[in-house]
């Protein structure tokens, strides 16, 4: 990756973003702030490895972040679910999460969607329920809403495809 982007930079950027979404993932404040250290500690070391052309480093960055909230969870939380967000295959969308450029054309993408899946998707993740939260929310089955959240995300990755 050179020096195209600093250390000083990177954190800058992406400091607010990946601590907020460990954040939506993580019960305790203190691991919460304690793991995204640990995110850019990885980031600083592993920079070098970065390959700016088999993914953008807003993904880059989301994979150590995911990477790393799930180690989190294996080391410490032995008897606790891993979150379904965080266990299902990495979606567009959560990759988007982090990549500002992308807003737009997600925006776009969103109004696309039947309305009730585009809502699934806005609580889901730009208001940052848990599925379940946004079943009651909606009233609607957990079932059907993990349904529907599904096939918006496929419907959003063949949209921004």
């Amino acid at each position: 990756m050179g020096e195209k982007f600093s250390k000083e930079q990177i954190y800058r950027d992406y400091k607010d973003k990946v601590f907020g979404y460990i954040r939506k993932h993580v019960n305790s404040l203190a691991d919460a702030e304690d793991l995204c250290e640990d995110v850019f500690v990885k980031i600083f070391e592993k920079i070098d490895t970065y390959d700016e052309t088999k993914s953008g480093l807003s993904t880059w960055i989301y994979s150590v972040t995911g990477n790393t909230v799930i180690d989190f969870y294996r080391t410490n939380h032995i008897h606790s679910e891993i979150p379904e967000d965080l266990s299902d295959e990495k979606s567009t969308i959560e990759e988007d999460y982090l990549n500002q450029e992308s807003l737009e054309v997600l925006a776009e993408a969103l109004r696309e969607l039947p309305r009730e899946q585009m809502d699934i998707i806005v609580l889901r993740y730009y208001k940052g329920l848990t599925l379940q939260e946004v079943a009651e929310k909606m009233s609607l089955s957990y079932g059907i809403t993990k349904l529907r959240h599904r096939e918006a995300l496929g419907r959003l990755q063949k949209l921004l495809a």
